[in-house]
């Protein structure tokens, strides 16, 4: 984990510590308090040169901390020259008003004095990115203080305030992802989930949530579940470091017509990145489609689930292919279950290992076979 070092004076340490605990609340470092902590022999400047041998540096500014003299021959050699050849980020953070080099502001420089919580955001923001800070805003101070300030969960936010919170907020997190969960599978909430963050997974629905567990860990997200069922939301806690959003049903949901997804999916030379950006109406389109028009809902599953192999979407796979073959059983139709529980074959749900299974009618003489050989 990258190492983020505080040089503040013993007087400051309340606000060193309440900074440090914000950050690592929201950033995958780990902050000491202990190293650069000023006394009578160790001054600021000494402090913030020790501070270069981490990854990243925060100097806090107050009466107590700065040096009654500021030699310019001292200072600028370490905040600038010294940290740059290092290539550590260096800052500098005003807790209250005392006298300091006016060219400081001019760098990387955060305003904690007037607002702290603020002033803690625009580090935590600089951090995120490595570069400015983002714009103010007073907007959503309830979701900012839960869920922006502080990893957590927000239930039953109406859909446009999510949407218009991530807009305005993004800045505050690593990245957004929202997932449209209506009528999924917990299979296919999390494969699309796991999809969003760039995470391959090829396991069990348990296996597959550990994996986003383990991402959500490390790394300040804000994920976005639209109308997702009371009974999937504790499969979808996944703690950590990252901040959830769980939409209400107060508005009508927007559908993608049918004769786009068509054109999209059922034509000779499908267009699989056209494809992938239709993947969650389209899976929401085969499953009512199965239920009222079966041969339709089966043609859209077949070419469905070509895209997401393509795509290497394992998890998602296994939830159309599943959706097909209950409708399937309950036609009681032979031919699409031979092929469907064919294409299952292929597919472990109990393995670790991507897309092998042994076929169950193989015999003594057992071979493994690979649906996904081409994407392993």
């Amino acid at each position: 984990m990258p190492s983020l070092i505080l040089c503040y004076a013993a007087e400051d340490e309340a606000d060193a510590r309440e900074l440090a605990r914000f950050l690592e609340a929201n950033l995958p470092y780990d902050v000491s308090l202990d190293e650069c902590r000023l006394r009578p022999d160790f001054d600021l400047i000494e402090a913030a040169e020790r501070a270069l041998s981490a990854d990243a540096g925060r100097v806090l500014l107050s009466p107590a901390s700065v040096p009654k003299i500021w030699k310019r021959e001292r200072w600028e050699p370490v905040f600038f020259k010294k940290a740059a050849d290092l290539n550590t980020p260096l800052a500098f953070a005003l807790l209250r008003e005392c006298r300091f080099p006016e060219l400081l502001r001019r760098r990387r420089f955060f305003d904690l004095s007037r607002d702290f919580r603020q002033g803690s955001r625009e580090v935590k923001q600089w951090l995120l990115r490595a570069e400015g800070t983002a714009a103010r805003t007073a907007d959503f101070p309830e979701l900012r203080a839960s869920i922006g300030d502080w990893p957590g969960v927000a239930e039953d936010v109406a859909p446009a305030t999510a949407f218009a919170f991530a807009a305005a907020c993004a800045g505050d997190f690593e990245s957004v992802h929202r997932t449209s969960c209506a009528g999924r599978t917990a299979a296919g909430i999390l494969g699309d989930i796991g999809h969003s963050l760039g995470l391959r997974l090829p396991g069990t629905v348990d296996q597959n949530r550990a994996a986003i567990v383990r991402d959500c860990a490390s790394h300040r997200r804000l994920l976005i579940l639209d109308r997702l069922a009371g009974s999937q939301r504790e499969l979808v806690r996944f703690g950590g470091k990252s901040s959830l959003i769980l939409t209400a049903d107060t508005e009508a949901p927007t559908v993608t017509p049918l004769e786009l997804i068509g054109e999209a999916f059922l034509v000779a030379a499908r267009d699989d990145m056209q494809c992938e950006a239709l993947i969650g109406p389209a899976t929401a389109w085969t499953h009512e489609l199965l239920d009222s028009d079966f041969e339709a809902g089966l043609r859209l599953g077949w070419s469905l689930l070509a895209v997401l192999k393509a795509a290497a979407r394992f998890a998602e796979s296994i939830e159309i292919l599943a959706a097909m073959e209950n409708a399937a059983r309950a036609r009681n139709d032979e031919m699409a279950l031979f092929k469907i529980e064919w294409e299952q074959s292929w597919i472990s749900e109990d393995s670790d290992t991507w897309g092998v299974r042994i076929l169950p009618t193989a015999g003594a003489d057992t071979v493994q076979l690979n649906l996904f050989e081409q994407f392993v």
